[in-house]
């Protein structure tokens, strides 16, 4: 099957047949070479926030090479960060915003409150990591200690908070410190003795400061930390060709940077100024690999599926949740009618 697309270069407009499976492939030769990929544009209206529930994090880089595409082509798209977990999800049910990078969990809990909220597609796994200082072994050394979270109710905190007290039978001294790069501060000043954090605030830490502190084994227990596009649903209903739009450019970056992830360094160098110029690289590239971040077809809905059952099962959700009611198929299928899907990826 193939499909058309105009692709504007330095020389003008060009008409180009192609088949689906090699889009990705055929969308990062040109962006390489230096010619725009036409982006979409279809009626209403282009204005659009993206909710994050903490500062930009390498995880939402390709989220930011999207706003920076379409903004050069007549989009008006933000990105709003907000300091907690369930305020990007309440800014969400109330329309502020229009989408959210969320983990499950806040969304799910303001659903069973009645808000209208979609699950669009997946943005990564499970990509948080428990790290302590090099005298805390193992998960039952952290008992009586320092150990921070970042919020009583972000799905990881919740997580670890159980893990802790049912399977290592332990009762740390929790501390709540909003974002990540916050709490590898508290860690390097002595003010905690353990936490939780993205890998690639690992990764930057480990640069910064080698073999001073370590990771503890916590099983599969974050394979539920991952993050998922949710949107407003009342938003969507008069929107969805502008929705299925911004989707299908989203899916566009995430295979570019699979083709080529070496697009995403510049912007990583920009946003994240801290990190080490040097782990760069190798932090992107565990995303795509470890993390199995930014899947080309938008991925499932495991993510979902695998957390509600994670907290039922552990007492935290009392109310039965049916996870099919809170997908919307519909944009994503009708993005990758779009962008085309590429034959064995996710």
């Amino acid at each position: 099957m193939a499909t058309l697309i105009t692709v504007r270069s330095r020389g003008g407009y060009q008409m180009t047949r192609i088949s689906f499976p090699i889009l990705a492939m055929f969308l990062f030769v040109t962006t390489a070479r230096g010619a725009e990929v036409e982006v979409l544009k279809p009626k209403g209206n282009l204005e659009i926030k993206l909710g994050h529930p903490s500062s930009i994090s390498l995880y939402d880089m390709p989220a930011v090479l999207t706003h920076e595409r379409l903004n050069r082509n007549g989009w008006n798209v933000s990105s709003v960060e907000f300091t907690r977990t369930d305020l990007n999800v309440q800014a969400l049910a109330q329309g502020t915003i229009q989408f959210a990078n969320s983990q499950v969990m806040d969304p799910v809990r303001a659903a069973q409150k009645g808000a209208k909220l979609s699950f669009i597609m997946e943005n990564n796994g499970g990509e948080f990591v428990m790290i302590a200082k090099n005298d805390i072994k193992d998960c039952k050394e952290t008992d009586g200690k320092r150990f921070a979270i970042h919020g009583e109710a972000a799905t990881t905190s919740l997580a670890v908070k159980l893990w802790l007290l049912n399977d290592c039978k332990v009762k740390p001294n929790i501390m709540v410190i909003p974002g990540g790069e916050n709490r590898i501060v508290a860690l390097q000043n002595n003010q905690i003795d353990a936490t939780l954090v993205q890998l690639g605030d690992w990764l930057n830490l480990d640069a910064k400061a080698p073999g001073r502190y370590h990771i503890i084994r916590t099983g599969n227990l974050f394979n539920i930390s991952g993050a998922s596009f949710w949107a407003n649903v009342d938003w969507l209903r008069k929107n969805d060709e502008v929705a299925t739009a911004y989707i299908a450019e989203l899916l566009k970056s995430f295979r570019m940077v699979h083709a080529n992830p070496k697009i995403l360094e510049p912007l990583v160098a920009k946003h994240l100024p801290d990190m080490p110029k040097t782990i760069i690289a190798p932090a992107i590239k565990a995303y795509i690999e470890i993390v199995r971040a930014w899947p080309q077809n938008g991925g499932d809905t495991s993510i979902l599926d695998d957390t509600v059952k994670f907290f039922t099962d552990n007492g935290e959700l009392k109310t039965a949740v049916n996870t099919k009611e809170l997908v919307d198929s519909k944009i994503l299928a009708g993005a990758l009618s779009k962008v085309g899907k590429i034959a064995g990826a996710r």
